[in-house]
């Protein structure tokens, strides 16, 4: 298709004002509340570190008065909320009950191939697999969900997503608001039949634009509403949509303040009355409603918007405006803490050090979705990414479709969108960007903590479903398998080891994970080593006899340990 001019409207951020240590107060014009008869109470999921997940097909009450069939994880929808430190280490079971294969994708985070839920790991029906992998990354709000091959999209909209939320020591000196008043909001929109039963029959239609939805849930709640005190609060957007783009806003167009995205928190709060939300990124944002008189309500909303493409068929279009989520001021609350000016600090890429240039193409037809002509195969590998090495990834679409791109294994900073800075909420770590029609965006990536195989694909996972996907190899030397990479940088002696072995390597250039996994990839010990680093000494007399492989960043090499 002929590249077309991108439409500037879209990106329609709304105007940003210079934020005081203070928010701003709202400017949204309070209603009466409406009777929450007519509505229903915000769900909270379950929180858990852990343990065991369950995916079956159940009965869920998305409405009150029905049980609905739906994929769901721990016979939930969404599923539990995972809640995690950084440096602790999540294990889970993963037990399949569905009657067909499945696997669960663990999106944003940064964890061994074998560990991110890519579709040739998926588990067959019956069967479980084991999760194990360190928390190595900074604070900030994720999410799960399913990532079979060509069923992402049908298991997903069935229920198969959750919440994953990490915090660190610097977020919680912050003093941003905690508790009851932290509430991650997963973002969907669904269509029901006449006995409000989940639909999902896509036409050709539906796999062209994405299947979109006529009623909204919001942690698996229609026509949600939440009671809120006088006071701040945190709100952890998840656009968990199959396709569905988002305006956010506040009904009266009232003011909120922006304080992290994908990656977690920005550098400085960024005041705003709309940002665009695409289908897997995510927004954390603080409405403050100290202002808000007692016994008044009013609406979180997406606004309607319009991007020069197809918007897709069902009865309620791409861009039409939504409400999502009704607040109810209750009860009083005390003021908060005023934000910080400064959040965050973040190591920025330079453009200078980048060593080569990837350009994704995205194409788009009724009959299939593309990068770069290429109709995804599970078993092909189709770029070779050097571990270390930072490079300009140039995402341009050519079609009219809007497709939101995700990138596995790391997080990448964006330097433009079709020639322009991007929005400040934008800025920081992300993982998914927003391609708009005929658009284009380049970006700054570097994969410094593991190898393997990995993917980058749209996250429209209608697109996904029919291609729009391609596997990526992250290599420490051409070639070179994750089990087999820079077996020549990292030395063990002695080796086998009986009591003790020290590792010695290059001096680190920045804190890298060391982790010992035994023969068949299960995690036996992690722990970061700070920079400048060039030995460690490891106690071998604490593990089992047998064999292990030890690796600092990409540098691997095999230890035996012997009794």
């Amino acid at each position: 298709m002929k590249r077309r001019s991108f439409l500037k409207s879209i990106a329609g951020a709304g105007a940003f004002a210079a934020l005081s240590t203070r928010l701003q107060p709202l400017l949204a014009k309070p209603v009466a509340v409406q009777s929450p008869l007519a509505l229903n109470p915000l769900r909270i999921p379950q929180v858990i570190t852990g343990g065991k997940l369950s995916v079956a097909q159940t009965t869920f009450k998305i409405f009150p008065d029905t049980d609905a069939t739906v994929f769901s994880i721990n016979n939930s929808i969404p599923g539990p909320t995972i809640k995690l430190k950084k440096g602790d280490t999540f294990t889970a079971k993963i037990t399949n009950n569905l009657a067909e294969e499945t696997v669960i994708h663990w999106h944003g985070l940064h964890v061994r191939a074998a560990m991110d839920g890519h579709p040739k790991n998926a588990i067959a029906p019956g069967s479980s697999f084991d999760v194990n992998y360190p928390i190595i990354q900074r604070a900030g709000t994720f999410f799960y969900h399913s990532h079979a091959n060509m069923k992402t999209a049908r298991q997903t909209y069935l229920g198969m997503s959750g919440c994953f939320i990490i915090e660190d020591d610097e977020e919680l000196a912050l003093g941003l608001p905690s508790g009851e008043f932290d509430i991650p909001l997963l973002i969907q929109d669904k269509r029901f039949d006449s006995g409000k039963q989940l639909e999902y029959d896509p036409k050709d239609s539906d796999m062209l634009g994405g299947w979109l939805g006529d009623t909204i849930l919001v942690n698996g709640t229609p026509n949600a509403f939440l009671t809120v005190a006088q006071t701040m609060y945190r709100f952890r957007l998840i656009n968990g949509s199959n396709a569905r783009v988002y305006k956010i806003a506040l009904a009266g167009g009232g003011s909120f303040t922006i304080i992290g995205n994908d990656g977690g928190l920005l550098e400085k709060p960024v005041v705003a009355s709309s940002a665009m939300l695409a289908p897997a990124e995510r927004l954390d944002i603080v409405i403050d409603f100290s202002s808000q008189p007692f016994g008044t309500a009013f609406s979180l909303q997406s606004l309607a918007f319009s991007f020069g493409g197809s918007a897709g068929s069902g009865s309620v279009p791409q861009g039409a405006a939504l409400d999502l989520l009704q607040f109810q001021i209750d009860r009083t609350g005390t003021p908060g803490n005023p934000l910080p000016s400064v959040l965050s600090t973040i190591t920025k890429y330079d453009i200078a050090d980048s060593v080569r240039t990837r350009t994704y193409e995205l194409n788009s037809s009724i009959s299939g979705h593309y990068i770069n002509f290429k109709n995804y195969d599970l078993n092909t590998i189709d770029q070779h990414v050097k571990f270390g090495d930072l490079e300009q990834w140039s995402f341009i679409n050519e079609s009219e479709q809007i497709h939101p791109m995700h990138v596995h294994g790391t997080q990448f900073q964006v330097l433009d969108r079709d020639g322009s800075p991007p929005e400040a909420y934008e800025m920081g770590w992300k993982d998914v960007i927003r391609l708009d029609s005929s658009g284009r965006v380049n970006v700054l990536v570097r994969f410094a903590e593991y190898t393997g195989v990995y993917l980058v694909h749209c996250h429209n996972l209608e697109h996904e479903d029919m291609g729009m996907m391609a596997n990526f190899q992250v290599e420490s030397t051409g070639g070179v398998s994750e089990e087999e990479a820079a077996l020549g940088a990292l030395t063990i002696t002695p080796n086998p080891a009986s009591v003790r072995a020290t590792l010695s390597f290059p001096p680190l250039a920045r804190e890298s994970l060391l982790q010992i996994t035994d023969d068949k990839g299960a995690l036996q010990f992690s722990t970061m080593l700070p920079p400048e680093f060039e030995s460690y000494e490891l106690v071998t007399s604490h593990f089992a006899a047998g064999s292990y492989f030890v690796s600092i960043g990409g540098r691997r090499a095999k230890l035996v340990i012997v009794h």
